[in-house]
């Protein structure tokens, strides 16, 4: 299964993007030989945290499953989606702003696996994902990791 993070943070936290990109490096070499059915190939959570100013800008995007293959074409560069299903966790500015990169990566594990709800709504529509076996993995990693308990 591909599994990634999307960052969208603020000009005032930006070194701390690197704690995410480093999760999501690692969540992609754990989960890249791991399949749970054919009905989500690609998985991709959005984390975004920014400054309450900004709030206004990034208004929650709902969930969103395709199925199949679809081809489109966003800002010039080609893409492909196949199976995948994306969706966006808010994390709170200030407690992330203060964070050091230890606490980071634990704030970030808490609430992706709070955030796993979503798929309640797809259930339906996502015929062949072992959902529960899915948490199973993550919730190992992250215990690996030391990072929830």
């Amino acid at each position: 299964m591909n599994i990634g993070l999307a960052v969208t943070i603020t000009q005032e936290i930006n070194s701390k993007s690197k704690i995410i990109h480093s999760l999501s490096d690692d969540l992609k070499l754990y989960f890249q030989n791991r399949n749970y059915g054919q009905g989500i190939k690609s998985l991709t959570i959005g984390i975004v945290c920014v400054s309450p100013g900004f709030e206004k800008f990034f208004k929650d995007k709902k969930a969103k499953y395709t199925k199949g293959r679809k081809e489109s074409i966003i800002e010039g560069i080609p893409l492909m989606e196949e199976d995948s299903f994306e969706y966006t966790v808010k994390l709170e500015y200030e407690t992330f702003k203060n964070a050091n990169d230890k606490e980071i990566r634990k704030i970030l594990a808490v609430e992706i696996l709070a955030s796993l709800v979503v798929f309640e709504k797809f259930r339906s529509k996502i015929k062949d994902f072992d959902l529960d076996h899915f948490i199973m993995d993550l919730e190992e990693y992250f215990k690996s990791q030391n990072l929830i308990y």
